[in-house]
């Protein structure tokens, strides 16, 4: 069954299946996307991949799909076991799958990826690999004494970036300069530093994987990324010992790069769609 949450999550954030706009559709890539994101962060380029003849479907991990503090009691292994039956699903959909993730979501798609040597590709958009700041280390110290991390109350600028880009992505509209607002977004955005430690635990068992993965890959980057430790992405790529790999790095980009908002997003999309197209043995999808 399907991941069904307990709490509120609006339509946006719904899982999504884009069944590709042609009757031999049979391509299909299955799209998970990272840790705290949710399916509203790549359906824009899902609808450009099925009018292009591709069926993309995207579950909701659990936890995700709304504030941060949803996130608690929930472990690696539900992330896990969500992917799998995805998986299962788009098998049903399609004859050949590729693998999409974002973020964290990279980890679970070389997790499936070495399950089922029938994949013929993966596209990772800002991969993990490392912790994005080592001192997230501590909260496996701090996790007997800390429930929950405020990190909106913390100096530095690449979270109190990632802070700001979170809220506004839940309410576009809100005045993050208001002082009322201001007072608001420590709770708002707090983490259960259980939560966190799964996180990096992923990125840590990523690290196994990856150098397993000679499954063709293509991984896109940005220069401007707050979530993703300068460097860890090309230490990713030296690790893959795939044959067919590529790495695409857009220096003015950041973590979401293939959202519209990003101007680089377009080129992502095509380059997303050529990889499935090249690497197809049905060469299914429409015209390009």
């Amino acid at each position: 069954m399907p991941f069904q949450p307990d709490y509120p999550v609006v339509k946006e954030r719904h899982p999504y299946t884009e069944l590709a706009r042609s009757e031999n559709g049979r391509v299909g890539i299955l799209m998970l996307h990272g840790f705290m994101g949710s399916p509203l962060s790549s359906h824009p380029m899902a609808q450009y991949l099925a009018e292009h003849g591709i069926t993309v479907h995207c579950p909701l991990l659990p936890g995700h799909g709304h504030w941060p503090d949803k996130l608690k009691g929930f472990t690696g292994q539900d992330w896990i076991a969500t992917a799998e039956e995805a998986f299962n699903h788009i098998r049903t959909l399609c004859d050949e799958i590729f693998l999409m993730g974002h973020s964290m979501g990279t980890v679970l798609c070389a997790y499936l990826a070495l399950q089922n040597q029938d994949v013929r590709g993966l596209i990772m958009l800002t991969p993990l690999y490392e912790s994005p700041d080592s001192r997230l280390g501590l909260m496996k110290l701090a996790r007997p004494f800390m429930t929950w991390f405020y990190p909106a109350k913390l100096p530095s600028k690449s979270m109190q970036r990632l802070v700001r880009e979170r809220v506004q992505d839940f309410y576009p509209d809100l005045n993050l300069d208001d002082p009322e607002v201001k007072k608001r977004i420590p709770e708002m955005t707090r983490l259960p530093v259980a939560s966190i430690i799964e996180m990096l635990n992923m990125a840590e068992y990523g690290r196994t994987l990856f150098p397993q993965l000679t499954t063709p890959s293509i991984i896109f980057h940005g220069g401007h990324d707050p979530a993703v430790k300068a460097g860890s992405v090309e230490r990713l790529y030296n690790v893959l010992p795939a044959s067919d790999k590529k790495i695409k790095f857009f220096p003015e980009s950041g973590h979401e790069l293939m959202r519209p908002f990003d101007p680089v997003h377009e080129i992502v999309w095509k380059m997303a769609f050529d990889f499935v197209y090249e690497r197809s043995a049905l060469r299914q999808p429409a015209s390009r």
